[in-house]
């Protein structure tokens, strides 16, 4: 019983010792170093935003799959721009079509003019702040008032960059606020209070703006994070790397290419009595201004031949570049940025070799899959924010009739977003499915014709006129198979 006992012990005390600390937190001599910071998030935020967003901005200038993954965010999620669709209801709960269609009217009117510049429409500055967001992490918009009796509504708004935002010359308001990356906020809330603005070309002093008036969005990944940053952050290395092995293959490709031959002249020998007894040869000193005339090879062209001087030879050198592994090392790297930009690899890279019906539905499920919580965010972020305040000056200014809006004004901005569709992969055999869905009552018609990017009212309203023109002038559609078997367009069999 005892030496159980002790055994037991023994193993106990073998499994304490084993388990004392996880893997990923072994001593730095045990990891090659690795002894990263743990300092708080707008600390290491703070630290690095000004080189990182630096080095993102200038790959989405020079290297290709930065830009085109940018692009990809900005036209999947606004695409046009993310339509706005009025719901104001009657007290029946059926839609109020004229406050629907006079309210749609005013928007539309005041777009022409959102932008303080007058250089963007309202859309135009919904994809601008999408590409901020994607490049910095963050967007900001300052609300401005125009009293210009042009102007359908004295609202507008300004886009101005991060870089704007400074701490130089930035004066605290109260002796309870801080201000910290151009914010100041209430230290006892950690709500913030005002916004310090300075062109950064002009060197002019701070402005002081109030938080009400600003518009500053970032997609939070820590508690109490007061700045955004770039979602491509993790892959700024591995692109630069990729960059840098492009450029020196693409450097190293051409410099092969020039190099395509070598002359090899052999030494004439030396005459016989030239050299004393027990003297060591040299081999004799040619002047190039004495050498026999000849055709020189400086350049090798197609279908011309050369003559060369006697007792030379041509050596034509191999061109081994681009080396065998560098497009595997390119997919891998780009496979790797597709993962941190939540853009698949086939959308980056323009590569659909080799894919089937099968892998392309599940490419395009997965992004959508990703795209849904980024196309919430933005209008949660920047739709909503913005289009708030215009209801509030267009029921000021009178633009708008809505009684009692300010003492309830939910009645008055129920709205939905219609953010972009995707086109089918195989429209055939989508048309089919969607059909047997909406049949079986697992979909609505209205769904699916969002999943277009459409509105299913304008969809309808088209449809119906459609049908009125084919009456008028006698001309019928005819209803088309969707039966795979019977359709010549089906030329690829089911997977």
């Amino acid at each position: 019983m005892k030496l159980t006992r002790i055994r037991n012990l023994d193993l106990r005390k073998k499994s304490v010792k084993r388990s004392a600390s996880y893997a990923a937190a072994k001593p730095p001599t045990m990891s090659n170093g690795w002894n990263p910071s743990n300092a708080s998030v707008n600390t290491i935020i703070a630290a690095s935003t000004d080189t990182m967003r630096a080095r993102i901005r200038q790959l989405v200038r020079d290297f290709p799959y930065f830009a085109r993954a940018v692009n990809v965010l900005v036209d999947y999620i606004v695409g046009e721009g993310i339509g706005f669709q009025s719901k104001i209801q009657r007290p029946n709960g059926e839609l109020n079509e004229k406050l629907i269609q006079q309210t749609e009217d005013s928007l539309n009117f005041w777009a022409d003019q959102a932008d303080f510049s007058g250089n963007l429409h309202y859309y135009e500055m919904m994809r601008l702040a999408k590409r901020q967001d994607s490049e910095t992490g963050e967007f900001i918009l300052i609300k401005r008032w125009e009293n210009d009796p042009k102007r359908y509504l004295p609202l507008c708004y300004q886009m101005v960059e991060p870089e704007w935002l400074t701490d130089m010359g930035a004066r605290l308001s109260s002796r309870h606020h801080s201000i910290e990356q151009g914010i100041e906020y209430d230290t006892r809330t950690g709500k913030a209070i005002a916004y310090h603005f300075s062109d950064p070309d002009s060197y002019g002093p701070p402005i002081r703006v109030e938080a009400e008036h600003v518009i500053h969005k970032f997609d939070t990944l820590r508690p109490g994070q007061r700045r955004g940053v770039s979602p491509f952050a993790p892959g700024v290395l591995v692109a630069d790397d990729l960059a840098s092995m492009m450029d020196a293959e693409i450097s190293a490709t051409q410099a092969a290419a020039k190099w395509v031959a070598i002359i090899k002249r052999m030494a004439p020998p030396p005459e016989l009595g030239q050299y004393s007894l027990g003297q060591q040869p040299h081999a004799p000193q040619h002047n190039q201004d004495t050498e026999p005339p000849g055709e020189r090879i400086d350049y090798l062209e197609n279908s011309i031949i050369e003559y060369l001087r006697p007792g030379e030879d041509v050596e034509l050198k191999a061109n081994p570049r681009p080396s065998g592994n560098f497009p595997p090392f390119v997919r891998m790297v780009l496979c790797m940025f597709a993962v941190v930009s939540d853009v698949p690899y086939e959308l980056i890279s323009g590569d659909y070799s080799g894919l089937s019906y099968a892998t392309l539905r599940a490419i395009r499920n997965d992004f959508a899959s990703l795209l849904r919580p980024k196309i919430k965010r933005h209008i949660r972020h920047f739709c909503d924010p913005t289009i708030l305040p215009f209801f509030q000056t267009a029921v000021v200014c009178e633009r708008l009739r809505f009684p009692v809006f300010f003492a309830n004004p939910l009645p008055w901005i129920r709205r939905e977003w219609q953010p972009p569709g995707q086109e089918s992969v195989d429209p055939l055999r989508e048309v089919k499915s969607r059909i047997d869905e909406v049949n079986t009552r697992l979909r609505s018609p209205q769904e699916v014709i969002r999943a277009r990017g459409r509105d299913p009212e304008t969809v309808v309203k088209e449809t119906a006129q459609f049908f009125k023109i084919c009456e008028k002038h006698k001309v019928l559609p005819k209803d088309a198979s969707t039966a795979l078997a019977n359709n010549p367009a089906a030329v690829e069999k089911q997977d």
